[in-house]
This record gives C-alpha cells, sequence and structure tokens, in this order.
C-alpha cells in the first residue's frame, strides 16, 4: 500500500500517479479517494477521475467517499448537528472548508458519466452497522 500525496486543486493525480516509484499503470490497481471530494470543487473531483482513467488499468478498483449534500448545505440535516457545526468550523479554520456535497443519485450519476461503475454506496452508519460494531468502534 502506498500514499501519494496530492493537492486535488493544483496538481495532476495522473502525473503524480507516474512519478511515483512503484507504481505501474498496466497493473490493476486500488485507488482509494476517502475523505477528498467534500474539500475540491465537483469540477476538481471530475478531472481528478478523468485523469485517474487515462493512467489506471481497466479492471481496478476506486473507493471514493463523498459528504452528503444536506450536511455541507446545512449542519441541522446531520444526526449530530452540534458535532457537524464543530467538525465545519474546525475545517474552515484551518484553510479547509467542506464546499462539496452530493446526494446518493447525483454521485452515482455523476460516476456514471465519467465512466465509472458504481458497485456498492453505502453510509457511515450502514458501515457502523456491518463492520465497525463488530469490533467495538463506530465512524461518527
Amino acid at each position: 500500500v502506498d500514499f501519494v500525496p496530492v493537492d486535488f486543486n493544483a496538481e495532476s493525480v495522473d502525473e503524480k500517479l507516474r512519478e511515483h516509484e512503484g507504481f505501474e499503470s498496466g497493473q490493476h490497481s486500488v485507488i482509494m479517494l476517502e475523505g477528498v471530494t467534500q474539500y475540491i470543487p465537483k469540477e476538481s473531483t471530475a478531472d481528478t477521475l478523468k485523469r485517474l482513467r487515462t493512467v489506471v488499468s481497466p479492471g481496478s478498483t476506486l473507493l471514493i467517499t463523498y459528504s452528503p449534500a444536506e450536511w455541507v448545505a446545512n449542519v441541522h440535516n446531520s444526526k449530530k448537528p452540534v458535532a457537524m457545526r464543530k467538525l465545519l468550523h474546525s475545517a474552515k479554520i484551518v484553510g479547509e472548508p467542506w464546499i462539496s456535497g452530493w446526494t446518493p443519485e447525483e454521485f452515482a450519476a455523476f460516476l456514471k458519466d465519467m465512466g465509472y461503475l458504481v458497485m456498492s454506496d453505502t453510509t457511515a452508519e450502514n458501515y457502523n452497522d456491518m463492520y465497525m460494531g463488530a469490533v467495538g468502534r463506530r465512524l461518527d
């Protein structure tokens, strides 16, 4: 497992992968974009996904997260509005405000338009129920 740092607003993910020692574009890869899409404009997410398709082998897997549009638009729509308000405020203070949110339908259509096949889409709550509860932890 390799971590490839990318500033998605200023750098090209395909160039960063090509420069990364150990990355081979002809090999199947698992690309994980966790906690990225809420911090960058939707146009940057689209550009990133387009560029990934030029360098990542067909049959590779993309794991990507997105934040619900209603949370980004209004923290009171989240299940924990006080905690969400603190999180969004902290992100803004450090210069990383949440600027993009998606509905599940919008994100699925977006991925399809980018040429990706959605195999699964789940919420943090469902993920907690399926995986984290058994080990006594939660994603909140």
